[in-house]
């Protein structure tokens, strides 16, 4: 009998260790802690956690409350600190559902973090990269269903009074 050599391997962690994939935007929303009311501008978004920019005084640990699209009010925690910048976990995860509703307020053209914004970032992870506009192969994909719904119509008509 023959024995198997076998090597079991540690898992290569990932430089970035979310849970969850975080979606990128620019959200104004209100924040209410138990001292202040705040307006806060979210940057990323995931399931249970998010990145929020504000001048409001936010410390380390404290709790407060995120008015989300079509949730509600959501409890996270402050978990990381840089300027202006608050890393912050829910303590319950939020549903795909708000996620997806968060991305839909987000006003157009705004879903992309700048230069700027991303170097601001510091040690919050690299956010997402800019994606082309897309408004364009839209416009030409629309024409062109226009274009051969036209032709049918056209080709109908001729082939009935034929």
């Amino acid at each position: 009998m023959r024995s198997l050599l076998a090597h079991i391997a540690e898992p290569v962690e990932a430089a970035d260790r979310r849970r969850t994939p975080r979606r990128t935007l620019r959200l104004d929303v209100a924040a209410r802690s138990a001292t202040s009311e705040a307006m806060v501008v979210i940057r990323n978004l995931s399931r249970t956690g998010l990145l929020i920019e504000t001048d409001a005084p936010f410390a380390l640990g404290e709790t407060f409350l995120l008015v989300l699209p079509e949730l509600g009010a959501a409890p996270a925690r402050v978990v990381r600190e840089n300027g202006r910048l608050f890393g912050c976990e829910f303590l319950t995860p939020v549903p795909a559902s708000a996620i997806s509703a968060a991305l839909l307020k987000t006003p157009h053209g705004d879903g992309a973090v700048d230069d700027a914004d991303a170097s601001a970032a510091g040690d919050f992870g690299e956010l997402y990269p800019r994606r082309p506009s897309s408004a364009f192969l839209f416009t030409a994909l629309t024409a062109l269903f226009t274009a051969v719904i036209l032709i049918f119509i056209v080709a109908l008509a001729s082939l009935t009074f034929s």
